[in-house]
């Protein structure tokens, strides 16, 4: 796939001279999609497929937050309530996903296009079927190679680490299909340059195997992407990073596999030693349902402020209608606020809180109840921004605690930072 078509930066082309005459060997296709097809036997390669990269290219240096990325793409964590893509299910994803458990998710290749699925911070899956041309001197297509190409994607906590683990299977010729040799993966990565900071390129190590019956055999290409604290920005020592595969055959061009975004973080209060996610993603909380006995009271309360807010108290002082965020169906998430950050944080939690205590304090209550908000005080959106758009309500105290306790649980296990969007989804 060309370069363009990905966002990548561009680098100089030089055509690519072929073999002798009379001898064939193996070019990366790219991609096989219903709008990449192959091209027919017979035919002339483009120069776009005999460009030569004595490198394979970067991507751009980022810009932006992962989660504002995914804002404009619609990118949600995979889950069937979302039907947003299949999921893998809650004891493979638990388990972090393998080449095997994202081949078991995605049989069909569901998972192709150059950013995959993310299933959660610490899970991403890429499936696709690669292509790779038998050509003679002059560029003409004599067989084609097809492969199913998968990449399973690993976050970690505890260190600031990316696994990247990719596999290759089914391989089917046609034509005059040159066995391929050489299969080779490799990947590039960019910084970020943003109005919060700015960090260089993260690093990149590992191996590939080389031969295409290492590959049939099982053999696994295996690379990690790390960043250093000390070259991270904010007092989270955030580093951002653009990450693009590549694979090559007996000769370049490089072919495109795929294109994420990851995010490292020393964050303190998130009680770990540091951390490597994907963040191309707007996360989802999940930990509340409205049949459990541990958070149950506070879970039909968020999905009342979501689904049915003019149902809520305290009605808007104007009498408008109350636009409360925070549901994927929404597409407005919630912000998250650590109230410690800095002077601004601290008063508008100052503020989320000081409005709640003054709006329950006109609602009548038993001796057992708490009362209960909802966009969370630990939010921007929280009842002190001021427009209305919250909820308060009396619920049982125990459940209260615990449903406090799950989500701060939460802000720590999923790697959620000051300032980052999630949604909130009501089992």
């Amino acid at each position: 796939m060309l370069a363009i078509l990905l966002g990548l930066s561009s680098s100089p082309t030089v055509a690519q001279p072929l073999t002798a005459q009379g001898e064939l060997t193996a070019i990366d296709g790219g991609l096989v999609d219903a709008d990449h097809p192959p091209l027919p036997i017979g035919s002339k390669l483009p120069t776009t497929l005999t460009a030569n990269f004595a490198t394979p290219p970067a991507p751009e240096t980022l810009t932006e937050h992962g989660d504002a990325t995914a804002l404009r793409g619609n990118v949600v964590y995979a889950q069937p309530t979302a039907a947003k893509a299949p999921s893998l299910t809650a004891a493979a994803a638990a388990a972090q996903v393998t080449v095997a458990s994202c081949n078991a998710a995605f049989p069909n290749g569901t998972g192709a296009g150059p950013a995959g699925v993310i299933i959660d911070h610490y899970n991403w899956c890429f499936v696709a079927t690669c292509l790779y041309y038998t050509v003679d001197s002059s560029g003409v297509v004599k067989g084609t190679t097809t492969m199913r190409c998968t990449q399973a994607g690993n976050g970690t906590t505890g260190q600031r680490t990316i696994l990247l683990t990719s596999g290759r299977d089914k391989f089917v010729d046609s034509g005059d299909a040159k066995v391929t040799a050489a299969i080779q993966e490799t990947w590039t990565t960019s910084g970020y340059s943003g109005t919060d900071g700015s960090n260089v390129a993260c690093n990149v190590d590992g191996n590939s195997p080389k031969t295409r019956p290492e590959w049939a055999a099982g053999s696994k290409a295996v690379f990690v992407i790390t960043s250093a604290a000390a070259g991270g920005y904010s007092r989270d020592s955030v580093s951002r990073c653009g990450i693009a595969g590549w694979s090559r055959s007996d000769l370049p061009p490089w072919g495109s596999m795929g294109q994420q975004g990851v995010r490292m973080d020393s964050a303190s209060y998130l009680g770990s030693n540091g951390a490597g996610i994907f963040d191309r993603v707007v996360p989802i909380m999940q930990e509340y349902s409205v049949t459990s006995t541990r958070n149950g009271a506070v879970a039909q309360h968020v999905l009342d402020a979501q689904s049915n807010p003019n149902s809520t108290y305290p009605p808007k002082p104007d009498g408008s209608a109350k636009v409360i965020p925070g549901a994927v169906s929404s597409g407005a998430p919630l912000t998250r606020l650590m109230s410690t950050w800095d002077a601004a944080a601290t008063a508008r939690y100052n503020a989320n809180r000081s409005k709640v205590t003054s709006t329950c304090a006109s609602l009548s209550h038993n001796a057992d109840e708490e009362c209960d908000e909802y966009p969370f005080a630990s939010t921007w959106q929280g009842a002190g921004k001021g427009d209305g758009n919250f909820s308060v309500r009396y619920v049982d105290g125990t459940q209260n605690g615990n449903a406090g306790t799950d989500l701060n649980n939460w802000y720590i296990a999923d790697r959620i930072l000051h300032n980052d969007k999630f949604y909130v989804y009501v089992k």
